[in-house]
């Protein structure tokens, strides 16, 4: 059977096909649900804030444009609602754990590693983690999407509003900002607690 595209299922959805709407659902849920669960690492949170993302989707479907793509456009909806909610969790002064905000999959160790090596790689994973963790938000969000959920400078540009060569200066600084802080790790032995602006 032919995939439809997802351009004629919105239309569809428009004109009140709710299994068209059901349909972009299944096709994308695994994606919205990974991108709240990296940015939450809670999975009743994670499945709640994909829920309301495909609510809110479903709300403003008819401000979607039909001659643009539709995942770049229905990601940046998503990522608005679980921002939304993590913005409103630190204005009540729950403070997100830094290093729950990002998981490393690719840092995971191997268990068949010598258990030595593989504690190491363990501590070494959640060193990063809280280091991305704590980076200020405007670098934290694009070296999410980039590195973790593989997204291209345009289609993180599409989400976050801004110019490509923006997210390109964000990410590099990032990064340098994120060395720097693991540099500190690994010469002091210790996490130094790094204050947010």
């Amino acid at each position: 059977m032919e995939r439809l595209a997802d351009e004629f299922l919105v239309s569809k959805t428009l004109q009140g096909d709710k299994n068209a709407f059901c349909e972009l659902i299944r096709r994308y849920e695994k994606q919205i649900y990974s991108l709240a669960y990296r940015l939450t690492n809670n999975l009743e949170d994670a499945q709640d804030l994909a829920q309301e993302a495909f609510s809110k989707i479903y709300l403003v479907l008819e401000k979607y444009d039909p001659g643009r793509p539709f995942f770049p456009w229905m990601y940046k909806v998503a990522n608005n609602v679980i921002y939304s909610h993590l913005r409103s969790q630190r204005n009540k002064h729950q403070e997100i754990s830094l290093d729950k905000v990002i998981d490393f999959s690719p840092l995971i160790p191997n268990r068949d590693t010598h258990p030595e090596e593989y504690s190491t790689s363990r501590e070494t994973q959640r060193l990063v983690q809280q280091a991305i963790a704590e980076l200020p938000e405007k670098y934290r969000v694009p070296l999410v999407l980039k590195y973790l959920e593989d997204l291209s400078y345009k289609s993180i540009g599409e989400i976050l509003d801004l110019p490509v060569t923006t997210i390109e200066t964000r990410l590099y600084r990032g990064k340098i900002l994120l060395q720097k802080r693991l540099n500190k790790v690994m010469e002091g032995g210790e996490f130094y607690e790094v204050s947010r602006k």
